[in-house]
């Protein structure tokens, strides 16, 4: 039996406030967006 998946996104949320390292922060912030149910166009805007 795996892990809940809320248990990822509550790691997630905080690689988002502490990460230093710009890549880690905009992979986190993408794979919330999409645990979040928001479409992949929203989710590709973040791309630079």
């Amino acid at each position: 039996m795996g892990r809940r998946p809320e248990v990822f996104v509550q790691a997630l949320s905080r690689i988002t406030r502490t990460a230093k390292d710009p890549v880690k922060l905009r992979r986190a912030i993408m794979v919330l967006m999409s645990a979040q149910g928001r479409p992949a166009a929203d989710i590709v805007c973040l791309r630079p």
